[in-house]
């Protein structure tokens, strides 16, 4: 349970919701996965043009939080979230129409556009309404809470693609994105009760002082980082599985579910023993462990390429990255608490920007192996922890619970009053 003082009970809308809106765009990301193979054969298209339908919905979910954290900053959450919701549905209503590659890409793309409003404005919500410690547990308690939308996409993709058609796939991404929208609408009341004025110049340098800011900076890249190396992963897994393991769309949709799964029990344990050994210990011990998967997984792979060999690494990096992420979110929202839909958005940018980086170049790497898709993997989680430790070292960083948070700069417009818990 949060406590009272951690959110504010007026405007606190229900967590479940939270979970339901921020999982709906990861959840129209992984049902596809398995099935990249078999689009590759539908639309006569080579591997890496059929890549795009992943990458590119990467890009549009990077581009997309550019703009709804500020404009949700002057405007509210409510609105803007509900404008995403409807974007989404019209995605995936023409990817369920596509008939030429190019159309599905297309779709995937305002899939991602409406989708990345959850994901931005879902964490922005809890900062409005919860102070630095409640919102690091609560956007760890939605995390694994949506956690399970994604774990069972896979294999609901990949079945539905078996039995039926891999078009039944936005059916039913279309019937779930309706309701979210429709409870969306009538639970959500507005949470941001400082508004920022909207403006080109304010808005660039809203950007420009978080990215000035180096603990923001920091906890955002080593996020971006921790983000890359599990989207590697699943681009690169299912052709490994189908080129080099000859194994059908399914094996990937069940097998993810061991990661999802660590994934959350990454999470339970952060919002559990987050509070009592610090958000600081449990963030970088969450980092040496991804570390640690990640030459568990060379060294297995460079031995005997088998499924296990593939999936007990990443499990245990789901782990790492479940205790570690809750925290670099919260903390990187901390430092300029009056900008934190902006936070959100650029962190989230950071995430896949990062993201569509590292699914290119896999998209480069051989097909029938796995050692392509371990070294970006390993790079990714490397470089997460060398940034995290630069950001927990910092005196402003927010992990050291000193309960400062950095005033803004002159020529942002401070708002009237604090956001809730403040």
């Amino acid at each position: 349970m949060i406590s009272k003082q951690a959110m504010s009970t007026n405007n606190a809308p229900p967590l479940a919701l939270i979970a339901a809106v921020t999982a709906i765009g990861f959840s129209a990301l992984h049902m596809v996965v398995p099935v990249l193979p078999m689009l590759a054969a539908e639309f006569d298209r080579g591997p890496a043009q059929v890549q795009l339908v992943l990458t590119l919905f990467f890009v549009g979910i990077a581009a997309g939080q550019l703009v709804y954290g500020p404009v949700s900053d002057r405007f509210g959450r409510r609105p803007i979230l509900l404008l995403g919701l409807v974007m989404f549905l019209v995605g995936t209503a023409l990817c369920g129409l596509a008939w030429s590659l190019p159309v599905l890409i297309f779709g995937r793309v305002l899939q991602a556009l409406g989708g990345c409003a959850g994901l931005v404005l879902g964490r922005a919500i809890i900062r409005d309404v919860s102070d630095r410690e409640g919102s690091a547990r609560a956007i760890a308690l939605v995390m694994m809470a949506m956690t399970l939308a994604p774990a069972v996409a896979p294999a609901i993709g990949a079945y539905l693609a078996e039995w039926f058609d891999w078009r039944a796939i936005f059916v039913l991404l279309g019937g779930l994105g309706a309701v979210v929208l429709a409870l969306t609408a009538a639970l959500l009341v507005e949470t941001n009760t400082a508004a920022v004025p909207l403006d080109l110049v304010g808005m660039a340098r809203s950007y420009v002082i978080l990215l000035r800011a180096p603990a923001f900076l920091y906890f955002g890249l080593c996020s971006a980082c921790s983000s890359a190396s599990w989207f590697v992963f699943i681009a690169g897994a299912p052709y490994v599985l189908s080129d080099g393991l000859h194994e059908p769309p399914s094996t990937y949709g069940l097998m993810i579910l061991l990661p999802m799964a660590a994934y959350m029990l990454g999470n339970a344990a952060a919002a559990r023993y987050g509070p009592r050994a610090g958000s600081g210990a449990v963030f970088v011990i969450g980092l040496a462990l991804s570390v640690a998967s990640g030459v568990m997984m060379a060294l297995w792979c460079l031995g005997d390429l088998t499924i296990w060999a593939l999936f007990v690494p990443i499990a245990i990096s789901s782990i790492g990255n479940g205790l570690s992420q809750p925290a670099a979110i919260a903390a990187g929202l901390s430092v300029y608490p009056r900008l934190a839909g902006t936070a959100s958005g650029l962190i989230g940018f950071l995430q896949m920007a990062m993201s569509a980086f590292g699914t290119l170049a896999v998209g480069l790497m051989p097909r029938t192996d796995a050692l392509g898709v371990v070294a970006v993997i390993g790079a990714a989680q490397i470089m997460a922890l060398w940034l995290g430790l630069l950001a927990v070292r910092r005196p402003d960083a927010a992990l050291r619970g000193s309960g400062e948070q950095l005033p803004l700069p002159s020529g942002v417009a401070k708002p009237t009053t604090e956001p809730a818990g403040n």
